[in-house]
């Protein structure tokens, strides 16, 4: 905003101000004068009486034009977008200034010298500071003292007649008194100036406060308008405070619609951002914008806490994925199509390699077997691989088929178990494997529970130093079946824990202790477990150990009913 449209703004509601306050001001001073008639007719004695020279006519003459010259005031600041702030500076002077003929009248009939209506001044002197500066409160001052002082200092030099306010002798000495003049005047008029000093002082203060606010505000401002998510703010009583121009975008409203209005009142046309504002979406959630198929926003709700942890308000974060869930599904495609590309050349290379090895083609010295038996196992090792990235894209495209059968657990994981044995007597880690005879059936996918397990098992050994430990222990809790897999291995690091279950994630101290890997055993457990209905969490201390958990329902409700479903949320536990 301009710096001089804000000026103009800003003494446009100061002038509002004042206007306002005259209602009350003349409205005061009129009763005053109204009382002291009312009081000098019930007198006795007419030398008491306050006010005898001030007549009734000119008090409600006075008071009426005060009361038009307001309205004409009133009118006219109505439509600032009419006014030029050098017009506005000028209805500022007149604003201020007319008030002092008023006092200086009321105070020629009422006293003069003797008179308190003095005291009417120091309301214009000290408005006058949020108008102007230091210099122009001084300036007013200034006015109000010449316009005092010269009507003391005519009426003391009988320029002009002095009226007395109660008729006593005493009055008129005082008026007549170079000592008593002199004194008030310079008591008065030195009074002005301090007001004016006082009142100057604090306004500039305030003006100084006023300015850093604004500045702070216009940064706020300038950060939200350029923010690349959208954020709507609503305070503690449900008000819609803030909202930038991103979130219009992405929720498709106008913020003139709703800003002041409580999120309830909001139209029932805003769908998108009534949407947001539902129980569902108080932790982060995903939206899909009505007619927009094509996006996804994800929501994010942060409470704002003040200094003393109380609640200002709610801000909605609204982040566009349209694009990241596009490049995503170009990724799965892409590997989709590589995969299939590459099994069946990697299914020629494992053919050949076990041709060779069975010696087919002759026989092979011990070099040569040595050299092709690696060939052969980084073979495994990449159709592996490819495995695991069809078997992603399938779980993506909710084409990861299930097939529901009854099956002894127990027998399920010795299976499993067994060829990790060799592999833990190879890398020197004690393995133990601990099964409740109860076990017993449980309804589950065997081949794709038997994934799930041999990616926990191999991750516990090959993360788990020489001498160390891994124990596999199968039991009935709770009505469910209840898998673990501990192992004395690195460790999970805090700040690696809420994205272990995310594809294609291997922890910075898993990297360096093991190289190889695609982090995707876990995010494929994961959803497998979750299709089983069941829960995979973990607990983990750097440098000591991890502990999977697998919990299975005995006999899942929707086992071959319901649809593939993807999240990779973190049900870990600490």
């Amino acid at each position: 905003m301009d710096k001089f449209f804000r000026e103009k703004l800003r003494l446009v509601e100061v002038n509002r101000l004042l206007v306002k306050g005259r209602w009350l001001y003349t409205s005061g001073i009129v009763l005053i004068g109204l009382a002291s008639k009312i009081t000098s007719s019930l007198s006795e004695k007419i030398v008491d009486a306050p006010n005898t020279n001030f007549p009734l006519y000119l008090m409600i003459f006075m008071g009426s034009c005060s009361y038009g010259l307001n309205l004409i005031f009133f009118f006219y600041l109505r439509k600032p977008e009419r006014i030029s702030l050098i017009g506005i500076k000028i209805i500022s002077f007149f604003n201020l200034t007319l008030d002092f003929l008023f006092y200086i009248l009321i105070i020629f009939y009422a006293g003069g010298l003797t008179s308190i209506s003095f005291l009417y001044f120091f309301y214009n002197i000290i408005v006058s500071a949020f108008f102007y500066s230091f210099v122009g409160v001084l300036f007013i001052s200034s006015v109000a003292s010449v316009l005092y002082g010269g009507l003391i200092l005519a009426q003391y030099f009988e320029a002009i007649p002095f009226f007395s306010r109660y008729n006593l002798a005493y009055e008129y000495a005082l008026a007549f008194n170079y000592s008593a003049v002199i004194t008030n005047l310079i008591a008065i008029i030195l009074s002005f100036y301090i007001a004016g000093m006082f009142a100057g002082l604090i306004a500039r203060s305030l003006r100084k406060r006023e300015e850093e606010i604004r500045e702070e505000r216009d940064k706020e401002r300038a950060i939200l308008a350029n923010l690349s998510d959208g954020l709507v703010f609503v305070n503690r009583r449900g008000i819609i405070e803030a909202v930038n121009s991103r979130a219009e975008k992405l929720l498709d409203f106008s913020a003139k619609e709703v800003l002041g209005k409580k999120i309830k009142s909001v139209s029932k046309d805003k769908i998108d951002l009534l949407e947001i504002f539902k129980e569902k979406y108080k932790k982060r959630e995903e939206l899909k914008p009505a007619g927009r198929s094509d996006e996804v926003l994800r929501i994010y709700t942060v409470a704002i806490i003040d200094e003393d942890n109380e609640l200002i308000g709610t801000a909605k974060i609204i982040h566009d994925i349209s694009r990241e869930r596009f490049v995503d599904k170009m990724k799965s495609e892409f590997i989709m199509i590589a995969g299939h590309q590459l099994r069946t050349p990697l299914s020629a290379i494992k053919w050949a390699f076990d041709l060779l090895l069975k010696g087919n083609f002759g026989k092979l010295v011990p070099k040569q077997k040595k050299v092709l038996l690696q060939c052969a196992e980084y073979n495994e090792k990449l159709i592996k691989m490819v495995d695991d990235l069809l078997e992603v894209f399938s779980i993506e495209e909710g084409k990861y088929y299930y097939q529901f059968i009854k099956i002894d657990l127990g027998k399920l994981i010795e299976e499993v178990s067994r060829p990790f044995r060799e592999l833990a007597e190879e890398r020197k880690v004690k393995f133990d494997l601990a099964l409740d005879k109860n076990l017993g059936e449980v309804k589950l996918d065997p081949y794709k529970i038997k994934l799930v397990l041999a990616s926990l098992i191999e991750n516990a050994i090959i993360y788990t130093d020489k001498g160390g430990e891994v124990k596999v222990d199968g039991r009935l809790e709770n009505g469910k079946a209840l898998i673990t897999v501990k192992d004395s291995g690195i460790g999970i690091s805090k700040e690696s824990r809420e994205q272990i279950f995310t594809k294609f994630f291997r922890g910075a101290n898993a990297l360096s202790f093991q190289p190889e890997g695609n982090g995707l055993g876990l995010f494929v457990a994961k959803n497998i477990i979750d299709y089983h209905e069941g829960r995979i969490w973990f607990t983990s201390e750097v440098n000591k150990g991890t502990t999977f958990f697998v919990e299975l329902p005995l006999d899942p409700l929707t086992a071959g009913k319901h649809k593939n479903t993807n999240k990779n949320e973190n049900n870990e536990k600490i």
